[in-house]
C-alpha cells in the first residue's frame, strides 16, 4: 500500500528583488569576501558563517519573539549581529504585531533570493524609541519561519551584504521550505493532519497483508477511522485553497468508506465483497492523488 507523503512546500514563480551589491565592501575595494568556513547548528537549521564572525551568547530582539536560535557578531564590532532563530508564526509576510506598531504603516518586504531559497526582506529599519538599523528576513518552512534579524549601529552595505551571504547558505534539518505566495498556515495545519494520518498507514498497512483473516479486519477498520478523522480535520480547515481541500476532504471521506467496505467484508469472509473493496481502495487512492495534483497546481508540492 502505497504510504502517503505529508510535507507541503511550495514552487511557486514569484517576483524577486535581490539586494543589488557591485561588488563587496567599500566603494574602492575589490577585496574578495572571506569564505564561509564555519558552521552554526542549532535546532531546525545550519548556517555557514566566515572566520571573522563568532557566536555569541543568544540575544534577544525587541518585539520580536524568537526561538531555538544562534546570534553570530562580527569580530570588528561586537555590535553588529545577526541574529536568526524560529517564529510560529503563519504569517511570515507581516511583522509582529508589536514590531509593526513602532514602525512607519507603509512598512512592507520585499522578495530576496539568497542562495536557492526565497526571503522576505524587511530592509534597513529603525523602531521607533531603538538606536540600531535592523534588516529582518523571513523563510517560512513547514515548522515555523526561520527569522533572521541583521543589526548594527549604522545601516552599512558592508555588514548588510555579509548577513547576506550567510543567510544564503541556509539548510534546513527539519522540515520543508514553504514557497512564497503559499498559505504557510493550511500547510502547517494540513502536514499535521496528515502526519497523524500517516503514522496509520505505517503502522496498519502492512497488516492488510496478514494471512489472519481477523488482523486484516482490524487493520482495515483502523485506517478507515483514519480517514474519516483526517477528513473531518481538514474539512475544518481554512485558507487560500478551498476548492482543492474540499477535493482532498471528499478523497479521504471516500478512503474511509472503502476501508470501512473491506473490513466488514474482512470480518465476513466474504471473499466477492472483499474483491469490490480493494478496487474501491485503489479508487479512492487515485482520487486522492488527483487532490494532491489539484494542490501542486496551487504551487504546493506534495511529497
Amino acid at each position: 500500500m502505497r504510504t502517503l507523503l505529508r510535507t507541503l512546500t511550495g514552487a511557486v514563480a514569484v517576483a524577486v528583488v535581490g539586494f543589488a551589491l557591485a561588488r563587496y565592501g567599500a566603494a574602492k575595494s575589490t577585496a574578495a569576501p572571506p569564505p564561509l568556513d564555519r558552521q552554526a547548528s542549532v535546532a531546525g537549521f545550519r548556517i555557514n558563517y566566515p572566520s571573522t564572525w563568532r557566536v555569541v551568547s543568544p540575544a534577544t530582539v525587541p518585539l520580536l519573539p524568537l526561538s531555538d536560535g544562534v546570534t553570530l557578531a562580527d569580530r570588528g564590532s561586537s555590535s553588529s549581529r545577526l541574529i536568526i532563530g524560529t517564529q510560529q508564526t503563519t504569517t511570515p509576510s507581516a511583522l509582529p504585531s508589536g514590531l509593526a506598531a513602532v514602525l512607519p504603516p507603509s512598512t512592507s518586504p520585499q522578495v530576496v533570493t539568497l542562495g536557492p531559497n526565497r526571503f522576505y526582506r524587511f530592509l534597513n529599519l529603525t523602531p521607533h524609541g531603538q538606536t540600531v538599523a535592523e534588516s529582518i528576513y523571513t523563510l517560512p518552512t513547514s515548522v515555523g519561519t526561520v527569522t533572521a534579524v541583521c543589526s548594527a549601529p549604522t545601516f552599512t552595505t558592508r555588514f548588510t551584504s555579509s548577513c547576506e551571504r550567510a543567510l544564503s547558505t541556509i539548510k534546513l534539518t527539519a522540515g520543508d521550505v514553504l514557497s512564497i505566495g503559499v498559505d504557510p498556515g493550511y500547510a502547517l495545519q494540513l502536514n499535521r493532519i496528515l502526519g497523524q494520518l500517516n503514522d496509520v498507514r505505517r503502522s496498519d498497512g502492512a497488516a492488510l497483508r496478514s494471512n489472519r483473516v481477523g488482523t486484516r479486519a482490524r487493520a482495515a477498520s483502523a485506517l478507515a477511522r483514519a480517514h474519516a478523522q483526517a477528513a473531518t480535520a481538514a474539512g475544518h480547515l481554512s485558507g487560500e485553497v478551498s476548492s482543492a481541500n474540499r477535493a482532498l476532504v471528499t478523497a479521504l471521506q471516500r478512503n474511509a468508506t472503502a476501508y470501512s467496505a473491506l473490513a466488514q467484508a474482512a470480518a465476513k469472509n466474504d471473499v466477492p465483497a472483499y474483491g469490490r473493496a480493494q478496487a474501491a481502495v485503489a479508487s479512492a487512492g487515485s482520487g486522492l492523488n488527483a487532490a494532491f495534483t489539484e494542490l501542486r497546481q496551487l504551487g504546493y508540492t506534495v511529497r
